[in-house]
Formats: structure tokens, sequence, C-alpha cells
């Protein structure tokens, strides 16, 4: 039936009539051939006229006369004929072409709908769970009814389409245990130029222990093998989206409120504000008992301002003393009817109006039963808010419902975009797995207690046409290997370089409620992924498999609750971790935080893959994980003996977002584990490992240069450990926001060898810049989900969400060891509690490895609200006794003094004693000492015997020495990395014997810096030192020379270049000069020619403990000095600081201004501060009572007018809002003092309010509106109660909108779209 071209392109519908396999060259790939008339044949009056003069010259003989009388007459008649033939033809002509054109507008096939073919035939198999159908060859079906079979092969040109109508009023729904097609065969349910409108559904049943399992796909699928075709294109909508209004879990900015329940004897009585629905008072009146209640209800009543809603509900009783003044009270100030004949024991409930009379209230009132007021009376009222947000009010009821269960923030909050995600899930095609109703035998069922055998997509090598658009996968996917809802399974490269004319692609896929991941990519390069939502899944949802898939795009995608799942090490929690044990060797038992709990939202399996505009929240470990395979894995193993994911450069890494996981919000490190359980190594095949360093070099070869990954725009907000966790090099993170994450970035060792020594790839270093760093934000979150931890902090100490529990130190950005560089960069709302540190700048806790003093900060900016710029960590919770050698030496360098105000100092542990000099500056809140000076490392590799502590100390200090633990304390040999200051002299000892062999590594100096070095040995001991340059990557080594003896210290001091020891047995020490003969290039560790070392040998003759501290000093003390002088004290505030962008947000295309606005109530002015409106850092102060307007141009952002009117003149206001300002103006309102007469209400409609706002008796108002046709979500009022401020509001309000009118919108290209028409061109 169909004529297949090279793959990609879509099956033609018709084959030409003459039976050729040439396609007509009207075809269009996804279009069927265009219907064309027959060929004219000859006209039937020409063909009936010879036939009749044919047979006339055959019948008869006349004379010539009468022939040529009869010729004439024929010649007339044929005239005649012709002319009537003619005009009834011509007739004929018009009125069919009328009836087709007629018909065609309105029943004519189009093209490129498939199910318009009309050499389709309607298929109807009906309802027979038996039926096996076969769709081959000639085969051409359109199912238009609802059919159920067995299973379906659709093969050798067989055709199966879904019908579909003008009106979409179909709804067909096919089950059936399989459907695979193959060998040209092809399944249509619309195209993607003819998009299917009406329902069709495809239900895949059966359960995992009936029937036998189909070769390659199992049970319950969807198949597409070699030369098949599978094109389901559903109608088009928005997939997701941000939403641009917070939605509170109560529909309520002030929260719900609920009273129902233990009511006080009387009236219990809540008074609440039309504008915002928050509740003002909480009062109860015990008027079945005490007149004087009854009294004071009455003055509390006629106390309130008249707008104000009032519920009121009967406890137990309120008739007794409820006196008729106070019952008249209520009848005339809200309305009542009731409340006259209340009596003894009846419920009443009432919610009214002040002042709103009968229209206003509603009340219900029950009669006493038994001993009760039993059944409830209900009252209940709905109002909306100013703002537009409706609410309703119910005395003996709860108020609100049919919200949302959590607060879903639709703002960019203190720069950072923390808009929530919101999705729809439904499309009109669907694919479901038909389940059980519990989980059973064979099913993992004690883990799950649903049943998790759904069905699957997947597809195999040389398909012909795959494309998915717009189609909702539910319940899909299985917990065994192979069987996921979409899978596509070493397929190859399927788009252009493999051969595809159009790319293959899913797009607006909803893959909801699944049980084994979201799409897989295996062994499978160029899929595009766009638009498609992954919600409530098992294990990894996006996943790349094998470690060897390259190219795929994944643009614009949504993963929400990536949940654990069985299938792989890396998929399980903690529970499934320890329990799945069938795969390990011996009676290993997996330790889940290094062998699993790494289910992701994005798997990325090699670096060479494209994430653009990507969201990913609510994953049990991590939204985005690149991981690197030593080897190719799985099905994939051995097709590629080296994967080269370690060396090979990133792909596009641009605008997404990850967010509420529990590990990190985006890491990148470790591998997997790549041989199979065995003695010696009894771990499970492919569990996490911690083998592999991401080190890119341009064509994935370390001997070319470094090719820097580069991460730009990632926002990452809410995750419980980490923003994001970064390990390797060169890594350059840009433009990026981190917010009220537990540690906002870390950036983690550099690929160091197996031993801990040296980085593999050195030379390489991260950096992060314009990015901003938020401590703790105004979104105070909402506990529920990953939330699990609460407490007081931020800025205002209000209760809020917490990453980890109240005591965990909340960093911003963390330094690991280094080389690291921070610059340009912002932080704000770093506030310590009573309970925690909460610093700007922190360090890794509990820290064994070494960091570099190359580590270099600069041009960084505090905000106001940072109290802790630094901490270096104190003994307690967290931090333990803080006493790893890490702890002791993290160190970093303040280049430009942005950070300590001292320009070119390093900023250390206060105790460490080998950093400093008499005019250092402590600074003890964070436990820190800011020196000027020159600094390095010495990399102490020791053995025989290992895992000794070594304590170094400084000539100048004695007393105050350093012990070091060592990094590795099960290896064969142990290793220490102090910083130091160079030009010093130090002594080092030990807490047993003194090791046989020591090697010194010159790290991070210089040409000719140097340092003295006495290394502490019993008396007897004989030495050989040599000095050599080791090459790490040839383990070679080379200029070879050995130290030679002196007599004196002053003999060594006067030859500190050459090579000389000297030992003095009266002390044990042995002392040699450290100096460095050739420089470093770049970040490198070690020289341009390799690592500068010493190996000392020593024969020891006792076993004694090598501690000569005693010895050396004094004899050895040095007076401390100071080589470079602190520099003075910077007091010009640094004007290049700190990011220059305002808001990250995850349209980047968009331009946002930022609006501060300050309002000042009455009983603050106390305080002098000003009330003032800032737009984008530009603050317009004003002192005076009164109300001050500032309008923008909401087109191009800059302030247009400003205007103060103080009371006296308050009311011309009014006037003021309603016609003095321009279309397309945003507007912006703050208050000073206490405002009387302020009638703007109506006023405020015209600029975005919902309805008139109560503006009396109001401590502080601010507003934000617009001036046009258009109410935008961000319009707003805020006010607060007579005495009390609003504080300070911020507010990110994009511009340039078209919903504005403007007509110079931005002309700048999308980044987002150039990236991706990039990465579709890249082979």
């Amino acid at each position: 039936m169909q004529a297949i071209d090279r793959r990609g392109n879509s099956p033609v519908f018709l084959q030409p009539q003459n039976g050729s396999s040439h396609r007509s060259s009207g075809y269009v790939p996804g279009r069927i051939v265009p219907l064309r008339p027959s060929p004219c044949p000859k006209s039937q009056t020409s063909a009936k006229f010879t036939s009749a003069g044919q047979e006339a010259h055959a019948t008869f003989a006349l004379s010539p006369e009468e022939q040529r009388r009869q010729a004439e007459a024929s010649r007339k008649k044929r005239h005649k004929n012709t002319l009537i033939c003619f005009g009834i033809s011509s007739f004929s002509f018009f009125i069919a072409l009328a009836i087709i054109l007629g018909i065609s507008s309105k029943y004519a096939p189009d093209e490129n709908c498939p199910d318009q073919n009309p050499r389709l035939q309607n298929w109807n198999p009906g309802q027979d769970t038996g039926k096996r159908v076969i769709i081959k060859k000639g085969d051409l079906f359109r199912l238009n009814l609802d059919a159920t079979v067995h299973s379906i092969v659709i093969q050798d040109g067989g055709l199966l389409v879904f019908g579909d109508d003008k009106d979409g009023s179909r709804n067909i729904t096919l089950r059936t245990r399989f459907i695979l097609i193959k060998d040209g065969g092809a399944l249509h349910i619309g195209a993607q130029n003819c998009r299917y409108k009406s329902k069709a559904t495809i239900i895949l049943y059966g359960k995992s222990d009936e029937g036998d399992d189909v070769p390659t796909f199992g049970k319950k699928f969807i198949g597409v093998g070699s030369d098949g075709t599978l094109e389901l294109h559903g109608t088009h909508k928005l997939s997701w989206t941000l939403l641009s209004k917070s939605m509170y879990s109560s529909g309520l900015a002030s929260g719900s409120h609920a009273f129902e329940r233990n009511f006080s004897r009387g009236l219990n009585v809540r008074v609440i504000d039309q504008d915002t629905a928050q509740v003002l008072v909480v009062d109860k009146f015990d008027t079945h008992e005490y007149q004087n209640e009854s009294r004071r209800l009455q003055d509390f009543l006629k106390g309130q301002d008249l707008g104000r809603i009032v519920a009121i509900a009967v406890g137990d009783s309120a008739a007794k003393n409820l006196l008729d003044e106070t019952r008249l009270t209520i009848q005339n100030l809200l309305g009542s009817k009731l409340v006259k004949g209340l009596s003894y024991r009846q419920a009443w409930a009432l919610v009214g109006v002040i002042g709103g009379g009968n229209s206003s209230y509603n009340e219900s009132v029950r009669d006493y039963e038994n001993h009760s007021t039993g059944g409830k009376a209900l009252a209940q009222r709905e109002f909306f808010t100013v703002d537009g947000q409706k609410f309703a009010v119910r005395a003996f009821s709860e108020w609100n419902e049919e919200n949302p269960q959590f607060l879903h923030m639709g703002d960019v909050i203190d720069g950072v975009d923390m808009r929530a995600e919101v999705g729809v899930l439904t499309r009109n095609i669907l694919i479901k797995g038909e389940t059980e109703k519990s989980c059973y035998a064979g099913n993992q069922c004690q883990y799950f207690n649903y049943d998790t055998f759904g069905g699957h997509i997947k597809i195999l090598k040389n398909f012909t046409s795959v494309h998915l658009s717009h189609v909702e996968l539910r319940q899909m996917g299985q917990q065994l290997i192979g069987s996921y809802p979409v899978h596509f399974h070493r397929c190859g490269d399927v788009d252009e370089k493999g051969g595809y004319s159009f790319r293959t692609y899913l797009e607006g896929l909803s893959i909801h409620h699944c049980f084994s991941r979201c799409v897989t990519i295996h062994a499978t390069n160029g899929l595009l992924i766009k638009d498609t939502i992954g919600y409530d899944t098992l294990g990894h949802c996006f996943f790349i498999e094998d470690g060897i898939e390259q190219r795929n795009i994944l643009f614009h995608n949504l993963g929400l609750v990536t949940k654990p799942g069985t299938l792989l090490p890396t998929d399980r929690n903690s529970t499934m971790c320890m329990a799945i044990k069938d795969k390990v060797y011996g009676n290993y038992v997996p330790v889940p935080a290094t062998d699993c709990m790494a289910v992701s939202t994005f798997w990325i399996a090699h670096p060479n893959n494209h994430l653009i505009n990507n969201a990913a929240a609510g994953s049990q470990d991590a939204g985005i994980w690149y991981l690197f395979h030593k080897i190719s894995t799985g099905d994939s193993h051995g097709l590629y003996p080296e994967t080269k994911a370690e060396l090979t450069p990133l792909g596009i890494f641009y605008n997404n977002r990850v967010h509420s996981n529990f590990k990190a919000g985006l890491f990148i490190d470790k591998g997997v584990k790549t041989t199979n359980a065995s003695a010696e190594d009894p771990r499970e095949y492919l569990c996490l490992d911690n083998n592999a360093r991401f080190r890119p070099h341009r064509d994935a070869d370390p001997e070319k240069p470094r090719v820097a990954a580069v991460i730009k725009r990632l926002i990452a907000f809410k995750n419980n450990d980490h923003g994001s966790w970064v390990r390797g090099g060169d890594i350059i993170i840009q433009n990026s926001g981190f917010a009220d994450n537990g540690i906002g970035l870390t950036f983690a060792r550099l690929h160091f060898d197996s031993d801990g020594s040296f980085p593999k790839d050195e030379g390489s270093s991260q950096e992060v810049s314009e990015s901003l760093f938020v401590g703790e934000s105004r979104n105070y979150g909402f506990q529920g989900g990953q939330n699990k931890y609460s407490g007081t902090g931020g800025i205002d100490n209000k209760n809020r969400t917490l990453p980890r529990n109240r005591t965990f130190p909340i960093r911003g950005f963390q330094i690991y060891d280094g080389p690291i560089h921070l610059t340009k960069c912002t932080f704000k709302n770093f506030v310590p509690t009573a309970d925690r540190y909460t610093s700007a700048i922190g360090f890794l806790l509990k820290n064994p490895w070494q960091l570099t003093p190359k580590n270099n900060i600069s041009l960084i900016k505090f905000d106001t609200n940072v109290s802790l710029k630094v901490f270096f960590g104190k003994p307690g919770p967290w931090f333990e006794d803080s006493e790893l050698d890490g702890d002791k030496n993290s160190i970093f360098h303040d280049v430009d003094g942005s950070v300590t105000e001292y320009k070119d100092t390093y900023v250390g542990r206060m105790d460490n004693f080998l950093i400093r000099h008499p005019k250092c500056i402590n600074v003890t809140q964070w436990n820190g000492v800011v020196c000027s000076g020159t600094y390095a490392q010495l990399y102490i590799q020791t053995r025989n015997p290992q895992n000794l502590t070594m304590t170094i100390v400084r000539d100048e200090y004695p007393s105050s020495t350093m012990a070091l633990r060592g990094i590795n304390q099960r290896a064969a040999f142990q290793q220490y990395q102090p910083v130091m200051m160079l030009q010093k002299g130090y002594t080092i000892h030990w807490n047993g014997q003194a090791p046989q062999t020591t090697f010194l590594y010159l790290i991070n100096f210089n040409r000719n810096d140097w340092i003295r070095v006495g290394l502490c040995y019993p008396s007897s001991t004989t030495f050989q030192v040599t000095f050599d340059v080791f090459q790490r990557q040839t383990s070679a080594f080379y200029s070879v020379e050995d130290y030679t003896s002196v007599t004196s210290m002053m003999e060594l001091q006067k030859n500190r270049s050459e090579k000389k020891f000297y030992f003095d047995d009266s002390t044990g020490l042995l002392f040699l000069y450290l100096q460095a003969k050739y420089n470093r290039d770049g970040h490198s560790y070690c020289s341009a020619q390799g690592c500068e070392r010493v190996k000392i040998q020593a024969t020891v003759q006792s076993k004694e403990i090598s501690n000569c501290m005693t010895k050396a000093y004094p004899k050895y003390y040095q007076a401390p000095t100071v080589l470079r002088p602190m520099p003075a004290r910077t007091t010009v505030q640094c004007k290049n600081c700190g990011t220059t962008q305002m808001a990250f947000t995850s349209d980047p295309h968009k331009t946002y201004l930022l609006v501060q606005i300050q309002s000042m109530s009455k009983a603050e002015l106390q305080s002098s501060l000003p009330s003032f409106i800032s737009v984008n850092g530009s603050k317009s102060p004003f002192k005076d009572m009164g109300v001050f307007t500032l309008v923008v141009d909401a087109c191009v952002g800059t302030v247009t007018e400003k205007k103060l009117f103080l009371q006296a003149n308050i009311k011309s206001i009014d006037e003021y809002l309603k016609t003095g300002i321009p279309q397309r103006s945003i507007v912006l309102l703050s208050t000073r003092g206490d405002i009387r007469n302020l009638n703007i209400s109506e006023a405020l409609m015209s600029l975005g309010t919902a309805k008139p706002a109560h503006l009396q008796n109001k401590g502080s108002i601010a507003f934000l509106g617009f001036r046009g046709n258009f109410k935008p979500s961000w319009a707003k009022l805020f006010t607060s109660p007579a005495g009390q401020g609003l504080g300070q509001i911020e507010k990110f309000i994009p511009l340039q909108m078209e919903e504005y009118g403007c007509t110079r919108v931005s002309s700048s290209k999308r980044k987002d779209l150039e990236l991706l028409k990039q990465a579709s061109r890249a082979h």
C-alpha cells in the first residue's frame, strides 16, 4: 500500500495510478497524494457521429444529388446537434463545477490529513480479546469505532489510521495487549500539519504474569521495529509555563483561617479585612452569663470601620444576657433579622458587612437538640480581595476550598525567579496502561502498594519515521529494564546524520503517573525532546543510559516529582538500596549514600548533549545530574571501548532551572561502576562510583587545549543540600541565581589522582561570575512535600521552611579546595540566627582535603542584609570538632578588598598561625584572620609507617602548633598539605616513629619562592636526600640531584639555593631549604617543567616517638616579623562590584523593572528614615507627609513624572490618577504618615484593583498599577493597619510587553531559540 523512500519521510498514502513506485511530483512529506481528475476522453458526440457516418456509408447507396442534399442536411443537423451538445455539455460542466466547488468547500479531503485518504477502508474489529489482528499489504484501515482485540501487528505496507472529523467529535478507544509496527507498517493518529481533533485512546492491557513476552518488546507495548512508522499528533496546546501570580494554599496571601470547633460559650466573633481577607480581630463575648459582655460587644461593633466583614457564631448559648440594644446594634450594623429572636441554646451563625445593610449578610439558626446546639447553623458569603482573589467567609466552616494544596510562588523574589511551573497534563491522544487496583506478585510489592506494570513504547533502530507530539502517556512503564513510557532503544543517529530528512522528535508530551522513567535515550543520538512534561514518575525521568549518547536536545521540558525506583542502584532510595542485593557479591550490604540515592529528573550520562530552558523540581535526589561513564555500559558495552565522556566538551547549557530537590539542583560529578560484582569489588554493576572527573578538552584529547564548560543562566532555589555541586574544570558559571538552598554553589576538587594527591588535569580551574546568591529570601515557603524542616530565619526572623534542620549552617558560596575564582557576584540576606550560622561565603564542613591559597575572590558586593560575610566554622553541630586538615587550612585571596576592605590580603582561620604575622587583623565573628603576605603549600607524602599525625609549627609561633591527621587513613602512604607563609621557617614532628620515606613537593611555588623546614628524627638516623622534577603524566623524573650535608645552620643559611641539608643531632631536626627553580603557568600546582620535590630516605634505628618540640624551642625560635605590610583599609565604595544583572529570570529575553517602595506610617516617622520609591536602584525619597507618585513608561522603563501630594491638597490626587497619567504607564504610589481623607478607591480601580479599596485608618499604603487597556497580574495594593508599617515592598515588573500596547518591543533575537538552531545544526 505504501511507497517508502529513505528514512525520515512519512509514507505515501496513495500509490500512483500507474502502479509506479515513484511519488507524484506534488508529494510533500506528511501529506497524502492529492486527488486528481481522470484524463478527459474524446468527446462522446464526436465519437458517436463518426460511428454513425460509417454505419450510414455501409448501409445505403444514394444518387449524387441526393447525397449532396443529404450531406447538406446532415451538416446542418450535425451543426445543430453540436450546438445542442455543446450547450448541454457547457451547462453540465458548470453545474458539475458548482457542485464540486460546493462540496469541496466542506467535504473535499485535506491532503495533509491521513484519515482522509480515499483509499482507506473503515475497519471495525469489534470487541474480541482473542482476536490477533495482522494488518498487511493492501490493508488500509481507518478505525472509527471503539475496539478491543488481543493484539495488532502492522507490517508489509499495512496501515492503520484513527478516524477524525472536523468538529473533533469522535471518541475512539482501542484496547489491545500490544501493537507491533514493522517492515513498512504504519500507525497514524493525526499528522504534523493536520492535528488530530477528536479524542483517541489506546489502552494497553494485561498482567505481568499473563501470556508470553514478544521477543525484544515484552508485554503491553507499542513497538516500532525496522521500517516501522509511528506518527501521533494531538491538538496543540501550551504544555507548561510559569505562574504570573502567586497562588496561596488558602487562596489568600494572609493565609487561611478556620474556626468551627471548641467555641467558647457566648458569641465568637471574627473581623476580616474586606480588601485582603486577613483576620484582624478574634474575640469572644460571653453574652450568656454577663450583661457587661453584651455591652462590650455593642461598643466593639460600633468601633469597626465601615465595610469590615464580621462573622459571628454561637458557642453553646449566647441569648440569656444578650441585651436588646445589642441585638438592635447587630441588626442595624450587620442587617440580621434572626438575632432579635435568638433564644436559649439556639445555634446561630452570621456573616455580614458593617454598614452593608440587608443585602450584605447571610445567617441561619438551628434549634436546640438534646444537650448541644445540634446541627450546625451555617452562614457564608463570598467576597473578593482588592486583587480580585475570591474567598468565602463561613461561620462554623472553613473559609476556603478548591485551592492549591501548597503555596505556589508566582513572583521574582529578591532578584531570583521563583515562579512555580504550571503544566497541562491532559491531551486528546492518550496512551495508557491498564492496571490492577493493587500491586500483585512479582511487581516489587514490598516497595509499592499499587500496580506498577504499565504499558510502554519502544522504538528500535532503522525505523522509517517516528514523531510524537501532544500525546498523553499515563500509567506507562514497568519496573523492568527496557520497559519505559518512551524508549529509543539503540537507534543510533535519528537526525539528518542518520539519513532522516526530518529529525526525530517528541514534542508536547505529557508523561505522568508512570512507573519507570519518562523518556529513555539509549544508544541514540540527535533526538529532540521539546515542551514535554514528566510528572510523578519512578526512577530517572529524562534518562540518557549507556554513556555514549550524544547531540540529543532537551528543550523546554519540565520534570516534577521524580521518585525512587528499583531498576538501577542509582534509582533507589535508602530502603531499596540495602534490601536489593541479588547482584552484589557475597554478603555485601550496599551503602545508600555512596552506592545509590542519585535519582534525578535529568540523568545526563554524556556531556555532549544540549539542555536549554528546562525545569527540574521535586526530585528525590537531583534535578539535573551530569555523570561520566569510563566505558560504554549496558547493551552498548564493548561497542565503544572508551567513551571519553570525561574529556568531551560540554554541550549547550542555557537557562535551566532547578528547585525543591533534596540532594542538589545541578550535580556535576561521579560516574558508575563499570565492572560486575566480585570479591575485589562486591558492589553492584552500575552503582554510583567516584571514579570519574570531568576535564573537557578539544576533541576529547587531553593533549589538546582545555575547553571550558560554560553553565549559563542556571536558576537554583530551595534545594535542600546544594543549589549546585560542580566538580571538574575548566568550568565557568555565569549569570546564575541561587536562593534558599542549604548551600548555593560548591566548586569541588578538580579531578585528583586516585590517591588524592594531584589534579589529573593540572592547570584547570573553576569560576563563577555575574551571579546572585540569596541566603534566605522573602519566599517563606510552605511546609509539605520535600519541605521537612521549618523554623525562624531570614532578615525579618519569620517562620519559614529550612533546607535542613534549624541548626544547619547555610552558605551562599562554598569553597572546597580549588583553585576557584568568585567574581562580580552579589550576596543578599545572609543573617545568622541564635540556632545557626548563615554566611555568604563558607567552606566544606568536616573537610579532610587540602585547600589552595590561589582561591581568588574579587569584585564582590554584599547587600546591607548580609551580617556574616565569611565563616570558617566552630566546634559544634554540623562542624563537629572542626579539626580536620582542610578545616584548619581554609583560605582564600581577597584580591581587591571587596570582602575584607583590605586589598590583596588572604583570609584564613583565626587559629592558623602558619599564615599569620603580628599585624594581621582578627575578625572574631568570622572565626577568621586577615593577613598580608605570600603563600604556598607544602605537599608531604610519608611511608613506613603511614597514618601518623603530623604536627607542624612555625618558628615564630612555637606555642601555636597545627596537628594534621592526613587525608588517606587507609592508604599505603599518608599525605598532608599545609598552607604556609613563604620565606619563613617551620619544624615538623610526629606522634610515632618517624617515617622512613618522605616526599616534599613544592605546590604553588613560583621561581625563587622558599621556606625552611626541619623534620624530626632520632639522633642516630642517617639520610639520603635527593631532588628531582617529577612528571606525573609519565611517572618519570629527571634533573636528579643529591643533597649534601653541612655542619651548621649558619652554613646552610649561606647556601639557601644549593642542595644542602643540616642535621642537628642535638635536637633531632633535619633542616633544608625548599626553593623553587622554575615558574608555574596559570593555575598549575607545579612548575611548567614538572613537580619539584625532595625525597628523604631515612634509616631509622630507633622506634621512639619523633617529637622534637621541647628541644627545638626556644633554640630555633624567631621573633615574628611582617614581610609584606598590611594595606590601608579601603573606605571608597566599590562601584564595579557585584553583578550588573538585577533579575535572574527564566525568560531572559524579557526586561524587568526593579521597583522598591517604602511607605512609613505615623508611628515609624520617629525613625527619621525617608519614605521612597526606587526604580532600578535609583531612589526617589520624600520626607514630607503625604502621597508620592511616580510614573514609568512601561515600554522603555524611564521615569516620566514624579508628584508629591501633601495633606493640604490631598484631594487633587484623585483627579490626577484618573486623568493625568498617560497610557502605557506603570504607576507607583507611596505614603508617609497618617493620610486622612484619601478617597482614591475609584481611581485605583482604573489602574488595576478589582474593587474599591477601603483606605481609611491605614498605617501605610503602597500601590503598583498600570494605565492602559490591560490589567497585569503584578498590579497590587498594599495596606497596613493603623499604627503599623508595611516594610519595604519589592517587585519586578516586566517591561515592553505587547499586552501593554508597546510598539517598540525589543527586536533582539531570543538567545534560547538561536541556541536551539545551533544545536540542531551540530553534527
